[in-house]
């Protein structure tokens, strides 16, 4: 499987990135430095300006230690055209004027590639302090349980808010406000890929879910006939043919399920990890949630769907238990705080929507691993997992 640093856009030169400020309207930087450290999606470079410059850009705009102001420029490949650009930035709008979460300041963006860079991009303000991944094991007990309890503030103030169908945002083409938009998922079908699996005919439109979605059921049924479409076209799911007409049956038997819906509806940023979290040493506090490109509006059970919730952005053989110990005071904290809503709404309200979710889930594997030549060792248990899901649906 082909990760998404290989389609990352090629290095820019600093002559066309001071040309690219100009053509922002901003001022010419003072410094123009490309971070060697790259987000998956997204090549990264720093433009520095005078405090004076910075001030004029945006008032709101942190001076740094050596007395700059700094912007966050990046530099999107095209991965997921448009929707992923506009869902992060429309969500960071929401999240600005409905909240007090700690997130950068959107200077500009564009979710096309008509521009002097030639690819959608974000310039964001550079927040203050470090990502907490950086500086973990530096961090007491008692740093680490307040940092705990400022995490279930944020986790309190986006699932304050119910929505009314799953979706992303997007914004109203006539108005800029933010509204419900095409769903976005890190699982998607991305452009390269589908490019080197599918015909030509095929995009990340055709292989991938729309949205919104009125309802769980209604977002599991597309996610089926998305699914369907897939094991139709690819050769490698030949096999899984013989599921089609069960799995029409499914999509009908959810509409007779309507306690299946027994949910709400969250923003959720779906990806809640150290390594998304700047923080500030010297006051203690959270001072930014980063990379909001993939959350989006989903049933509470759903807000932490990659169970990447609390990991410490460390690639080592005691970061899973790690993270069970701070999920463990995370879960004390919620309920010492009298918050416990936030474990309760995120447990399946039936046997049966935990059964959807999982047959769901288990099918989605299948078609993403199947066309790549992946796991082919594990395909038959998931078969299995999703049949078992069909007959709890008595089809």
């Amino acid at each position: 499987m082909a990760t998404p640093v290989e389609f990352l856009p090629p290095a820019l030169a600093e002559d066309t990135l001071r040309a690219f400020a100009a053509s922002q309207h901003l001022p010419n930087p003072i410094a123009i430095q490309a971070l060697t450290v790259t987000a998956e999606y997204h090549s990264i470079y720093v433009l520095s300006f005078s405090p004076d410059d910075g001030k004029a850009i945006s008032p709101s705009l942190a001076i740094t230690p050596d007395g700059s102001v700094d912007l966050i420029l990046r530099v999107s490949g095209q991965h997921i055209p448009r929707i992923k650009t506009e869902n992060e930035v429309a969500v960071m709008t929401w999240v600005r004027e409905n909240t007090t979460i700690p997130i950068p300041a959107v200077i500009r963006y564009d979710a096309t590639p008509n521009n002097l860079l030639g690819h959608e991009f974000s310039l964001l303000g550079r927040a203050p302090g470090k990502a907490l991944h950086q500086i973990y094991d530096d961090l007491s007990q008692g740093q680490l349980e307040q940092i705990v309890d400022q995490i279930i503030d944020i986790l309190v103030q986006l699932h304050k808010q119910s929505w009314h169908s799953i979706s992303g945002l997007a914004f109203s083409p006539s108005s800029h406000a933010v509204i419900p938009g095409r769903v976005v998922e890190e699982t998607f079908w991305q452009a390269p890929e589908v490019a080197r699996h599918f015909p030509s005919s095929e995009s990340v439109d055709t292989l991938n879910l729309q949205g919104p979605y009125e309802s769980y059921t209604a977002y599991i049924a597309g996610s089926i006939r998305t699914y369907q479409h897939i094991i139709r076209l690819h050769p490698s799911l030949e096999p899984f043919r013989d599921l089609l007409p069960r799995l029409d049956a499914w999509v009908d038997a959810l509409g007779q399920h309507p306690e299946l819906n027994n949910t709400r509806y969250v923003l959720a940023h779906k990806d809640l990890h150290m390594a998304n979290i700047m923080y500030d040493e010297s006051t203690g506090r959270i001072t930014a949630i980063l990379d909001w490109e993939f959350s989006g509006v989903v049933p509470s059970q759903r807000w932490d769907p990659s169970r990447a919730f609390l990991w410490n952005g460390q690639r080592s053989a005691s970061a899973a238990e790690e993270q069970k110990r701070l999920r463990k005071m995370f879960e004390e904290r919620c309920e010492a705080r009298g918050v416990g809503e936030l474990l309760d709404e995120a447990e399946h309200t039936s046997a049966l929507q935990e059964t959807m979710q999982e047959g769901i889930s288990y099918l989605r594997a299948i078609v993403e691993v199947c066309p790549r030549g992946q796991k082919q060792d594990k395909v038959g248990g998931w078969r299995a997992m999703v049949e078992a899901c069909l007959e709890a649906f008595d089809v």
